[in-house]
């Protein structure tokens, strides 16, 4: 895979990033943090040097290591062998800088922090969040003393891309830590997409970094605390995982009464979370945090239908087909409620909403739960360029990335059975997104408009 070639800015201050003036003579300290979920394990050289002595697992920071000031060539490396190209970066002397690797596999990153030396106010700490993840789209950070939303301070705002936010003096206590969609606070949205599981103790005059990662499938986050400095804290570094899931339903159970619900834990409270209300039409619905484990409640006619999945094993690629379904911390998911021959089915598919490798790219992904017309085999091509090909029924196609998609113009997609085009839609496709079209019907001769097609932009709710 390709590495992703952008970064993307707004919402935020630039990166502080070491690379302006220097000094040949002298030398500064500089730490390896390795915030990468692609690489459980990283260190670095300078040069030709080896500055690790052992690898640094994710979430955690090496110890400080002198680096000759200047112009220098920095390295990510596994086991002492290279990850990366070398990177120039200038160190000037007398600062402090964190290393801080990022990205998935294949795709692994550095950005130089310069690290703050102004010293909070009498009381406070000084906290900033940076954001190595340009899956998660925009976010909001806040800090709060209860896990509610409704008394808290926000430190960062619409936060995208790899960017930095500036510092925020906060006063000394205990604060849980929730990063939301970008605004979604104000719209009255639900869209939580990492909270700490316990309140985090900042204590007055240290300076903190909130590293955001993407989750497993990118929209979710995961956060590690960094303390700057070189004392003050037992560990400098502290990674909190998301311990939820994000689910969107569709039901393709045509004069059926279908719903699908699932449960969202705060601190010892559990509530409902009605993914689809009861319906007896095709639906879909847009994504929603939920617990990991047990899958959501689907009922179909009154009775409740098992939730299945394939399940792939990951060292011998085989999969096993029709397991009990499993929602895993971080990922996202679709849940297909279809009828096998005339049977009610729940399936969850696993979603993959990391952002198109290319700063042009979108990606497609088509999804065939035609229950009217179960032995076709639909295709998609989306400005005439084939996306999917002849996806079987209650099956989803690999994901697409499209690159030279036209902006500010609508995009032909059409949907179709061999020669036969079923359906099209015209809409703006903007670069960055996810479109997912589900085809729940086929056309007949009673009904030309009986392929329901819809996209939904899997970055955002």
């Amino acid at each position: 895979m390709n590495k992703r070639e952008f970064l993307a800015a707004g919402g935020a201050v630039p990166l502080i990033l070491a690379g302006c003036g220097g000094s040949g003579s002298g030398s500064a300290p500089v730490r390896l943090v390795n915030a990468s979920v692609g690489y459980p394990n990283l260190g670095f050289m300078v040069e030709s040097t080896q500055a690790t002595s052992t690898d640094v697992a994710y979430g955690s920071a090496s110890p400080f290591e002198n680096v000759q000031a200047g112009a220098v060539g920095i390295t990510l490396t596994v086991a002492n062998q290279a990850a990366t190209a070398a990177q120039t970066r200038t160190i000037n002397k007398g600062q402090r800088y964190s290393l801080v690797a990022y990205g998935f596999a294949n795709e692994l990153k550095q950005v130089l922090i310069t690290e703050s030396t102004t010293t909070p106010d009498t009381g406070k700490a000084n906290v900033n969040v940076l954001n190595t993840s340009v899956d998660i789209g925009a976010v909001d950070v806040y800090l709060s003393a209860t896990q509610d939303l409704a008394v808290s301070t926000l430190i960062a705002s619409s936060i995208t891309g790899v960017s930095q936010s500036a510092f925020a003096g906060i006063l000394a206590g205990s604060y849980y830590i929730t990063v939301v969609g970008a605004n979604s606070i104000a719209k009255g949205i639900s869209d939580v997409r990492f909270q700490t599981p316990v309140a985090i103790a900042l204590t007055a005059l240290e300076i903190l970094t909130v590293i955001l990662t993407p989750g497993a499938s990118g929209v979710l986050a995961n956060a590690i605390l960094l303390t700057q400095g070189t004392a003050g804290a037992a560990s400098p570094t502290v990674p909190y995982y998301n311990l939820t899931a994000r689910v969107r339903a569709v039901t393709a159970v045509p004069n059926q009464q279908a719903s699908v619900t699932g449960s969202n834990t705060s601190g010892t409270t559990t509530t409902s979370v009605p993914i689809l209300s009861l319906s007896t039409t095709p639906h879909y619905s847009n994504y929603f945090v939920v617990n990991t484990g047990t899958p959501p409640v689907v009922m179909v006619g009154g009775n409740q239908v098992p939730v299945l999945m394939d399940v792939t094993n990951a060292t011998t690629g085989v999969v096993t087909p029709n397991q009990p379904g499993v929602l895993a911390a971080g990922g996202d998911y679709t849940l297909l409620v279809y009828l096998n021959g005339s049977t009610a089915t729940a399936k969850l598919i696993e979603d993959n909403n990391t952002a198109p490798v290319t700063s042009q790219g979108v990606k497609f992904r088509l999804i065939n739960l035609a229950s009217d017309n179960q032995g076709l085999q639909l295709s998609m091509a989306v400005n005439s360029i084939s996306v999917a090909s002849n996806i079987n029924y209650a099956a989803a196609s690999p994901y697409t990335e499209v690159t030279g998609v036209p902006q500010g113009t609508a995009s032909l997609a059409e949907v179709s059975d061999g020669p036969t085009t079923l359906a099209s839609k015209s809409q703006v496709m903007t670069v960055g997104n996810i479109f997912t079209d589900i085809v729940v019907s086929v056309p007949n001769a009673a009904s030309a408009t009986g392929v329901l097609n819809f996209f939904l932009a899997a970055s955002g709710t």
